[in-house]
């Protein structure tokens, strides 16, 4: 079945033609500009990032455009959903989130399918109607290829789960690739503040047949970085000249690449939440430590 695509992120590559028009008291709507009748039961499949309240709307103004021109089944493709990890009420006077502010959103516009790429959490499953997901598995492959391409190479890498949360996905990459080294971590939190005290890591392998086994950590979200750069301070303590990488699937990076850049040889993430090598604004130590990054793209 052929399905063409509306492209909110890459306009440039979008099959259905569209307008995104932005009204001075912040309205935006958005014109589907193709012809009513090669529209006309056509099935679709909205591509966004969905990063903001702002990318919310014009994902339900472009399906409720679609809707007017009687297209067929409508895909909603969002790689990273918008409050993926507020997935429980925190405090008391707050709310779940994402069980009670962006799904009901979401369920509303009555999507044949929504498409997430590695979700923070099986509470999205739950919530979300007609959900579909994607596993992180074609990212982690070229990552571990890019790391060590040769027949062996899973005997050299130990994947460390960076806490107990992530360990199922962890288990899940390590029976795809059979990948026999994988240790957990574990984060101390301060009660009070939730900020990370410090990380303890079990006895890690070192080496195997006179060469140096490599450390993957692998998550779903970097946000900040500190959960991984604390971590690599508890491996370097047991191995102080080990090679880290960081496979993530969604990057954030709101803290930037300096600190990160002093720990990893080399990051892998996917382009779900922004172009990285496309921002404009870093200064040059900045520049420089980006060029650790490769980005996988799911656009």
């Amino acid at each position: 079945m052929s399905i063409s695509k509306l492209n909110l992120t890459n306009p440039m590559d979008s099959d259905v033609k569209f307008k995104i028009s932005r009204f001075p008291d912040g309205q935006q709507t958005v014109d589907i500009e193709s012809a009513p009748m090669y529209i006309n039961g056509l099935d679709v499949k909205i591509y966004s990032r969905m990063n903001s309240f702002r990318d919310i709307e014009l994902i339900i103004a472009a399906n409720q455009a679609l809707r007017e021109m009687a297209v067929g089944t409508v895909t909603l493709y969002v790689p990273y959903f918008l409050g993926a990890r507020s997935d429980r009420k925190f405090q008391q006077g707050g709310t779940n989130y994402l069980k009670q502010v962006i799904c009901p959103i979401i369920n509303a516009q009555k999507f044949d399918c929504v498409i997430v790429l590695d979700p923070h959490s099986d509470v999205l499953e739950a919530c979300l109607n007609n959900f579909g997901k994607i596993d992180n598995h074609t990212i982690v492959k070229y990552a571990l290829t890019n790391i060590d391409n040769r027949n062996a190479a899973r005997d050299r890498i130990c994947l460390v789960s960076p806490d107990g949360g992530a360990l199922k996905k962890i288990y899940d990459i390590a029976h795809e690739f059979q990948i026999h080294h994988l240790v957990t971590a574990m984060k101390h939190r301060d009660i009070q503040t939730g900020k990370i005290n410090h990380t303890e890591v079990p006895t890690l392998p070192a080496s195997l047949d006179g060469e140096k086994m490599k450390y993957v950590i692998v998550d779903d979200i970097c946000d900040g970085g500190r959960t991984f750069t604390e971590l690599a301070k508890a491996i370097h303590a047991q191995q102080p000249e080990a090679k880290l990488y960081l496979i993530v699937t969604h990057g954030i990076f709101s803290a930037g690449f300096e600190d990160l850049s002093k720990y990893f040889t080399k990051i892998y993430t996917s382009n779900s939440v922004k172009d990285i090598m496309n921002e404009n604004d870093d200064t040059d130590a900045e520049r420089a430590a980006k060029q650790i990054v490769t980005q996988f793209n799911v656009f």
